[in-house]
């Protein structure tokens, strides 16, 4: 179930990171043309937040359920706090990755409660940017954190 749980966290990254491009270009086009919000500028921001709503869902579930690091880390957090892989998931990942959400969350609102469409596509580019930028911080590739493979099987 872990082996599950764990494969299916890691490749909906990529999804996740694509939806942002797209959302990010999308929402950046809009207000520099100036064209008019569509509904299918909407479905591009709703993909991209429930793709991050599913990875949280998964996420959440390896965390409170059933990944032996996390468990390793709450069975001594002072300790783990040392130790910097068991740091990293147990408390960073965790945290920054739903920074990044509920930035992303808050953008997806604040746009939709714009008035005029420019206003729309402004302000989710740029909170979905953000929220984007935080995220790629906390995923695992091992740049500046623990590092994981980039593909599970």
């Amino acid at each position: 179930m872990y082996n599950f749980f764990l494969i299916s966290h890691s490749w909906l990254r990529w999804v996740v990171l694509i939806m942002a491009v797209y959302a990010i270009y999308k929402n950046y086009e809009g207000f520099t043309s100036g064209r008019k919000w569509l509904v299918s500028d909407k479905k591009v921001n709703t993909f991209f937040i429930a793709s991050l709503h599913l990875q949280l869902l998964l996420g959440l579930i390896l965390y409170f359920g059933v990944s032996p690091t996390v468990q390793t880390f709450m069975a001594d957090v002072k300790g783990s706090m040392k130790v910097a892989e068991l740091r990293f998931f147990g408390m960073e990942h965790f945290v920054g990755t739903v920074l990044g959400i509920v930035i992303a969350q808050v953008g997806s609102i604040r746009a939709k409660k714009q008035i005029s469409d420019a206003g729309k596509f402004r302000t989710a580019f740029f909170w979905f940017l953000i929220a984007t930028l935080v995220i790629l911080i906390m995923i695992p590739f091992g740049i500046w954190n623990a590092d994981r493979p980039m593909f599970r099987f």
